[in-house]
């Protein structure tokens, strides 16, 4: 319905609405080299969206992911440029990914504590630490980690082995990209198969029970923050280590850690749902370019269309909640 709705917008315009759509496809999946670029987007919409899902699990909202991938990006070009040339080659690239993940996490506590120890809303101050991140990461690329000949807003290159091997020859996706399932599929089965998960739904079901029960809702709260930071700090290594130019740069996030959420909102917040809702925004980033190029129409248009997807979305689960009810 969305689409539909889209291509009336397009016909409105005065475009030929049919041949945007045909482009927006096949600049998604026409062939191997589109395919790759829309499975390399997959990956960190999958992380944002999953660490969405793990933090509003206990009844917090994370909006900092923007300022935890860049975090995370910050750490993995620290780590691949300084620290992974004195580290043999097998612990290059896993330690650089590692020191992502908990640079992420760690960025994420900071609300977490805050939140815990002053009652500071969550929401501000993730919002607020994104700006917070990208002054950090600005500066850097200017200042302390910018090339050397300074010529460039950038660091230099991380070193060869502690990037991602490619999957594909002449394209952008890496071998990541297989974390996407994965984490997914880890990420399910801790929330509804082990204790960890079952404090986590207890204690955002109904807080006062899980006290009463002699949880730490306090403690759980904090590590489901922590843990939504690094999956976000993961995706922002992957930026870096993998689909990127392995170099750090100023906004190299793109916006996944906004995107990523409203792949958790489509997904209802189940992590089975998230690879499909995922696919979509990907197929929907990857298509825009071509669109525009062949088609005459704005890649801005892709943004209407994820407005429309969530509101449908959010539409039908209304209905279907009034239709259990009558």
């Amino acid at each position: 319905m969305a689409l539909c709705v889209s291509m009336l917008i397009i016909a409105l315009a005065g475009a030929d609405s049919v041949e945007a759509i045909n482009a927006l496809v096949a600049g998604s999946f026409g062939g191997t080299i589109a395919i790759a670029r829309t499975l390399t987007f997959l990956l960190p919409l999958t992380l944002v969206a999953l660490g969405w899902i793990v933090a509003f699990r206990s009844r917090r909202i994370n909006v900092g992911f923007e300022g935890q991938i860049l975090i995370g990006g910050v750490a993995a070009a620290w780590a691949g440029i300084y620290l992974a040339p004195h580290l043999p080659f097998p612990l290059q690239l896993p330690v650089a990914v590692l020191i992502a993940l908990v640079a992420g996490g760690l960025y994420a506590t900071i609300a977490a504590l805050l939140w815990a120890w002053r009652g500071v809303n969550e929401i501000i101050s993730t919002l607020m630490l994104n700006f917070i991140a990208t002054g950090i990461v600005t500066w850097l690329v200017a200042g302390p980690m910018q090339e050397p000949t300074h010529q460039f807003p950038n660091s230099p290159p991380v070193a060869p082995r502690a990037l991602w091997p490619h999957l594909l020859p002449n394209s952008t996706l890496t071998w990541d990209v297989l974390l996407a399932p994965i984490l997914v599929g880890v990420v399910w089965f801790v929330m509804t198969r082990t204790a960890a998960g079952f404090l986590l739904r207890l204690t955002g079901s109904n807080e006062r029970a899980a006290r009463f029960a002699g949880v730490s809702t306090r403690l759980v709260t904090v590590l489901s923050l922590a843990a939504s930071g690094a999956l976000a700090g993961l995706a922002g290594s992957s930026l870096i280590l993998g689909a990127g130019t392995g170099k750090l740069a100023a906004q190299f996030s793109a916006g996944f850690g906004f995107d990523g959420i409203v792949v958790a909102l489509v997904a209802r917040n189940n992590p089975l749902a998230v690879l499909p809702a995922a696919v979509l925004f990907a197929a929907l980033r990857s298509g825009s370019g071509l669109m525009e190029a062949r088609a005459g129409v704005s890649s801005q248009l892709v943004f209407i269309t994820q407005g429309l997807v969530i509101l449908l979305v959010a539409g039908s689960a209304f209905l279907f909640e009034r239709m259990a009810v009558d």
